[in-house]
């Protein structure tokens, strides 16, 4: 008689416990909640910043157009401009890299983390050949983009993009610091 008491008794211990099927369901949701929360977080580093459409390629544009009328004696003369100009694309959608030929130690760490702090996608910075002047080498296309990057290195002037590229890498502008 004792026998079967305990056997009641066993039940209704394992009931009480966490280990039925209750608990699994509910270990299970908080691995989905968990691999959820990891996913969004791992999104929101690799997001570039991109606010269009996902592989729309696109930039915004902004557009002028001047009309001029003058009134002549026998008719009326009339002349019209438009011009379409890409504006220039945001710190965030700009690569640098800063090679340093300066021959002083972390000035291109320096510079790039000067950058970075501005909102640039900076590459890691390299080493350069030394020399006199620094310069800004600029990806056709990206003129006035490179050419904001003169307030952060004082003396620089811009210049077209070499062929190979300076350090390797495939950036929109090429900072190589000389002193």
């Amino acid at each position: 008689m004792s026998d079967a008491n305990e056997g009641q008794g066993g039940r209704r211990n394992r009931r009480s416990g966490l280990t039925g099927s209750g608990f699994s369901a509910a270990r299970g949701a908080a691995l989905v909640a968990i691999a959820v929360i990891i996913g969004i977080v791992l999104l929101q580093t690799i997001d570039d910043g991109n606010d269009g459409s996902i592989g729309d390629g696109t930039s915004t544009s902004s557009s002028a157009t001047t009309s001029t009328t003058t009134a002549g004696g026998s008719g009326t003369d009339s002349s019209s401009t438009s011009s379409t100009k890409p504006a220039p694309l945001p710190p965030a959608q700009v690569t640098v890299r800063v090679l340093n030929g300066s021959g002083v130690a972390g000035a291109a760490t320096s510079v790039t983390n000067t950058l970075k702090a501005k909102g640039y996608k900076t590459l890691i910075p390299g080493n350069a050949n030394t020399r006199k002047g620094s310069v800004i080498d600029t990806k056709s296309g990206r003129d006035a983009e490179c050419a904001a990057l003169v307030q952060y290195v004082p003396s620089s002037k811009t210049q077209a993009m070499p062929d190979p590229v300076p350090g390797g890498q495939d950036a929109d502008c090429v900072v190589v610091l000389g002193s």
